[in-house]
């Protein structure tokens, strides 16, 4: 004889039901119930359908427009207007309306901080501030967009702001008007729609002047060398151009004539960045960051763009001030300002905090740059290669540049290995000054010299900037 918990499926039909149990107790006796009519419920289709895990859906953060993503656009804070207004971004240009409504963003204000240096950014549309310390992701109310792009000079939202989140989140930052503004954002809305940039064709310009005493050496062996290694070894990038300046000098002309050829997805130099003369801040203005070749000539705005439309590229610039200048500088009081690098380093500051001309000029050409990717100040040799084992450092900025960003990321994404260590450094960071503090002798002196260390590489690392939305992401072939 069956039993009715061995029956078949048909046999179940005819299964009387009876009382059901369940495992409660309500305090004074066991929980029982009756079905009742049956119909309704009993019939509607199941929520779980055979096979259906509730496991979370993983999110895709490359996709800036979901709001459990999101994109932001950053504003400096309006006093004496309503939220609601200020919600709307009706003081930005029309153009940067048109990104945010094509991004689908939400709106952030920027609050700048009393003497304590640090800065408040509001959900304007929530009418509350946002932590900046772990703060959930998304578009919803006191939730921060993985995607921000900050609007305005650094003289209006300061660097500092672009530090900070770059630790947190994916951040750019855009400061055209007119026609420029008009130009970037075309493109953008369009994804570049009929760029002729060439991600099978990337262009290498590494400068090299030789010696110890020269640092371009090094960012050739550390940052240009291993990057063209990995594009030569990417069987679609056939058509990559190396100038590599330890074989012939590096020089304008050929770094102009390789993009003209090639148009580029992407472009990586490696050099020198003007910063004089330090006795005329106009003129350093003017020069300021742009690649310096092997003659000592400064790569200008007006002769790359008479060369080479950007049209979609994204530049990695490794030079001192590639991106602009800050003042007063972060390694203030870290260098004695008679040295030779306490003047550079104090002269340029001197400029105050600005963006550089190169990348301004390219982001906002009649076919602009999708993104610049560049130094506020200068780079140490010290966080290119580890000054006691010897062995480079740049292993997450190759993985950010060809690793991720040649594999369609988004740039902002893109570049999230190279910042993470930053919270590892500053923790060395603190644990020299406490052997600083408490020992005495060569071992507290020690300590010193680490703390300086530490401290130098985690402002390097974090004086790596993005210009432009850090959502775009150049396509991949076919």
């Amino acid at each position: 004889m069956t039993s009715p918990l061995t029956a078949g499926t048909d046999d179940l039909a005819d299964l009387p039901l009876g009382t059901a149990l369940i495992d409660a107790w309500d305090g004074i006796a066991p929980v029982t119930g009756d079905p009742g009519k049956l119909g309704g419920w009993t019939v509607t289709p199941p929520a779980l359908k055979r096979g259906t895990a509730l496991r979370p859906a993983p999110v895709d953060e490359r996709v800036a427009s979901s709001s459990k993503v999101g994109w932001g656009l950053i504003l400096p804070e309006l006093r004496g207007v309503s939220a609601a207004v200020q919600a709307t971004a009706a003081d930005a240009p029309l153009a940067l309306q048109k990104l945010l409504a094509f991004r689908n963003g939400k709106v952030l204000r920027y609050r700048a901080g009393q003497k304590s240096g640090s800065f408040a950014l509001r959900d304007p549309a929530a009418d509350a501030d946002i932590p900046l310390i772990s703060p959930p992701m998304g578009t919803g109310p006191k939730q921060l967009p993985k995607y921000l792009l900050i609007y305005g000079p650094p003289s209006s939202i300061a660097w500092d702001v672009q530090f900070h989140l770059n630790t947190l989140r994916s951040v750019g930052r855009l400061d055209l008007t007119g026609d420029a503004l008009d130009n970037y954002v075309n493109a953008a809305v369009t994804d570049w729609a009929g760029s002729a940039a060439d991600y099978r064709a990337p262009v290498v310009w590494a400068v090299d002047h030789g010696g110890v005493n020269d640092i371009t050496t090094l960012m050739r062996r550390t940052v240009a060398e291993p990057l063209q290694l990995a594009f030569r070894n990417d069987g679609e990038m056939t058509g990559l151009a190396y100038l590599n300046g330890a074989q012939s000098p590096a020089l304008l002309g050929g770094l102009l004539d390789a993009l003209a050829t090639n148009k580029p997805a992407v472009v990586v130099t490696s050099s020198h960045g003007q910063t004089g003369p330090l006795a005329d801040l106009d003129q350093l203005r003017l020069n300021l960051g742009a690649p310096v070749d092997q003659q000592f000539h400064a790569l200008t705005s007006a002769d790359t763009l008479a060369a080479w439309q950007p049209d979609g590229a994204i530049w990695f610039a490794q030079a001192c001030c590639s991106a602009g200048s800050n003042g007063p500088s972060v390694y203030q009081g870290l260098f004695p300002a008679e040295g030779d690098v306490g003047k550079v380093l104090f002269g340029v500051a001197a400029a105050g905090a600005t963006i550089s001309p190169l990348p301004r000029a390219l982001l906002g050409a009649e076919k602009p740059l999708r993104a610049f990717i560049g130094r506020v100040e200068p780079t140490f040799s010290w966080t290119l290669e580890h000054p006691q084992i010897n062995a480079p450092l740049t292993a997450d900025l190759v993985k950010s540049v060809y690793d991720r960003l040649c594999d369609a990321t988004p740039v902002g994404m893109a570049m999230e290995p190279f910042f993470k260590p930053i919270s590892t450094i500053l923790q060395l960071y603190l644990k020299a000054t406490k052997v600083y503090n408490d020992e005495v002798g060569p071992v507290g002196a020690a300590g010193l010299s680490r703390a300086l260390y530490y401290k130098v590489s985690s402002y390097d690392r974090a004086g790596l900037v993005i210009l432009g939305d850090p959502a775009a992401a150049i396509p991949l072939p076919g």
